[in-house]
């Protein structure tokens, strides 16, 4: 569920790298469920598009600050102020790493193996870490 307060015309499709610099942001956003209210600017064209955003989120795993960086394609351009409810999708977690009673926790803090649907993700890290330390 998500509300919003902006200013906003087009549209764009977005990937979302979502930053937590801290233990308790890492608590926070592994949570069942938890309130984000913050701020973005992005703008988009064509098939380059840039956006930021930060945030304060808090909820039964705490409360921290997060940074949302993202990458899109289309026509768009805005400035929001947002706020936005995340619940943990336990279904969609267990069908997805083919596991049952697994929690957030255990995907935010890598303690299961890497699931074969997500390779190109990794592969797509593993080139920007290493364009990253040339």
């Amino acid at each position: 569920m998500e509300g919003s307060i902006c200013f906003q015309a087009g549209g764009e499709l977005t990937d979302f790298i979502i930053v937590l610099r801290t233990t308790e942001a890492v608590k926070t956003f592994c949570g069942y469920a938890h309130l984000s209210l913050g701020a973005g600017v992005s703008a988009a064209v064509g098939i380059t598009g840039r956006a930021f955003e930060a945030d304060l989120r808090t909820g039964d795993g705490g409360y921290a600050a997060c940074y949302t960086y993202s990458c899109s394609k289309g026509a768009f351009v805005g400035c929001s102020l947002e706020g936005s409810i995340v619940t943990t999708r336990s279904k969609e977690n267990s069908r997805f790493y083919g596991r049952q009673s697994l929690s957030a926790s255990d995907i935010v803090l890598g303690s299961l193996p890497r699931p074969p649907a997500a390779a190109i993700l990794y592969r797509a890290l593993v080139d920007l870490y290493q364009k990253l330390e040339r």
